[in-house]
């Protein structure tokens, strides 16, 4: 299997909402996705395969700090590296415009999702009680950029 990793443009988003219903309770809109692309602040990456979408990322860019507003990989293409790389290449990015930290929720429950950012160095600064639709809390999760030296 070969993967591409491009930017988000208006063709991809009709594939992209059919990846955020495999993936997510509560998903994004075309019309979410279309906002994105209005917005100055958003970096969104899809990685395709064979022309479709599997995984994404985006993040908005506020100030000196990286907000990740989603990180989908298909329940087919998981466990392939895919959220790591995505991870790795926003990083990067993150350090390239400077920005002092990386911040994201992700479900309490989640446990590949929390193993992920652990690894990649995200370290649990708070908890969002009932943040989700069912309730479940939000882990509130920061990977300081300055401690990565």
């Amino acid at each position: 299997m070969s993967y591409e990793t491009v930017a988000l443009t208006k063709e991809i988003i009709p594939a992209l909402v059919l990846l955020e219903r495999a993936c997510f309770s509560v998903p994004w809109t075309e019309g979410m996705f279309c906002g994105e692309l209005e917005n100055d602040a958003a970096v969104y990456r899809i990685v395709l395969c064979e022309g479709k979408p599997v995984a994404y990322m985006g993040m908005w860019c506020v100030a000196d700090e990286g907000q990740i507003t989603n990180i989908a990989v298909d329940p087919g293409h998981r466990r392939k590296g895919l959220a790591f790389s995505l991870l790795n290449e926003f990083v990067k990015l993150a350090s390239e415009r400077k920005l002092t930290l990386l911040t994201l929720e992700v479900r309490e429950h989640n446990e590949a999702a929390i193993g992920l950012y652990e690894k990649m160095g995200f370290v649990q600064v708070g908890r969002r009680q009932k943040y989700y639709e069912n309730r479940e809390d939000a882990l509130l999760m920061t990977l300081f950029l300055d401690k990565l030296c």
